[in-house]
């Protein structure tokens, strides 16, 4: 066990800084026209690592003024800004840009509440950061559509949930079970953290978010140390690990805690109050989606893979300490990262 631990820890100072994992943040805006042309802006941006704020900015139309400075505040990781506008035009028809937006911070949901009591909701990414605010009248269709496109890319942007799921698969794999077991432990890990998604954004059950993070970084270690540990244990007449056995088991357990994760980003953008429990099923189902098209994904290469015979235990192996090196990097950085939040000046 010691000297897989080693290797683990080698890989994990070789990998350098991964993929930002759940430091992939949403920017949140939200416009609310008191009067016709008035507009309150709310703002809500990340931290970057130096603890000041991710520099996005709405740059609104010729026709809009700043009428006050900005008031800002800081909770829970975010900076939030809020200021008014007042715009020629109005809010209805606006044509919005969202600057600054980047890998770490690559979408904004942007939330208008029209004079007359209309709303809309619509997500915008770096790559195409321009949004219009169509008129009340023709945006009733593409209020709550936005929380399903982003629910698909958090997932997808999400690299330590879909390492997870990686370490899920290749653990099933590795213990023979076949599709029925790997259904059964996707299926236990959605169960759960759809659960824990509604419990937190809903207000009924909830976690800080440094200890979350650093327990989803651990549930992938676990992952990796099984998968790296099953071929001595097999080679020794040994029984194979909980894990191995009953893989649904442990997807469930952790997959509490990655609903949390997942709650992160939803509430710093809120749920529309008319329709919170449809914008957070579309969120979900988003998520979903996201989740399926990757697993699909890693099974296509693993039915490659399996053509390759010589190559298949080489590959599993690789897998294996590539996922732990990279999890543990995780784990050490969001353990720093707690014990700073905790004891600052440390």
């Amino acid at each position: 066990m010691r000297h897989r631990l080693r290797a683990l820890l080698f890989a994990a100072c070789c990998v350098g800084p991964p993929a930002a994992a759940h430091e992939l943040q949403s920017v949140a805006l939200w416009l609310h026209e008191e009067a016709p042309g008035r507009i309150a802006v709310t703002l809500k941006t990340p931290l970057a690592r130096d603890g000041g704020a991710v520099a996005v900015v709405p740059r609104f139309p010729a026709g809009c003024r700043n009428d006050d400075e900005p008031r800002v505040d800081r909770e829970a990781g975010t900076v939030v800004r809020q200021w008014r506008e007042t715009c020629r035009d109005g809010l209805a028809g606006m044509r919005l840009r969202i600057e600054g937006l980047d890998p770490r911070a690559p979408e904004a949901m942007v939330v208008a509440r029209f004079a007359d009591g209309r709303s809309l909701t619509l997500a915008v990414d770096r790559h195409d950061p321009e949004a219009v605010l169509a008129p009340p009248a023709q945006a009733a269709g593409l209020r709550l559509s936005a929380y399903l496109e982003l629910g698909v890319e958090h997932i997808l942007l999400g690299t330590d949930h879909l390492l997870f799921v990686l370490g899920l698969i290749l653990v099933v794999g590795a213990a023979g079970r076949g599709r029925a077991m790997l259904v059964a432990a996707l299926t236990a890990f959605t169960l759960a953290h759809s659960f824990t998604l509604a419990c937190a954004v809903l207000g009924l059950w909830g976690l800080p978010p440094r200890p979350v993070e650093l327990s989803i970084a651990l549930s992938i270690v676990l992952l990796a140390l099984e998968l790296a540990e099953h071929p001595r244990r097999a080679a020794a007449g040994l029984a194979p690990s909980l894990t191995l056995r009953k893989p649904w088991l442990v997807a469930f357990g952790f997959g509490l805690l990655h609903g949390f994760g997942f709650a992160g980003a939803l509430a710093a953008i809120g749920l529309p109050e008319p329709a919170r429990a449809w914008a957070l099923l579309l969120f979900n189902a988003g998520v979903e989606i996201g989740q399926l098209l990757f697993v699909a994904a890693v099974l296509l290469v693993l039915a490659a893979l399996r053509r390759l015979h010589a190559a298949q235990p080489r590959a599993a192996g690789a897998a294996a300490t590539v996922l732990g090196g990279v999890a543990m990097y995780w784990t050490l950085e969001r353990a720093v990262l707690w014990t700073e939040a905790l004891w600052p000046g440390v």
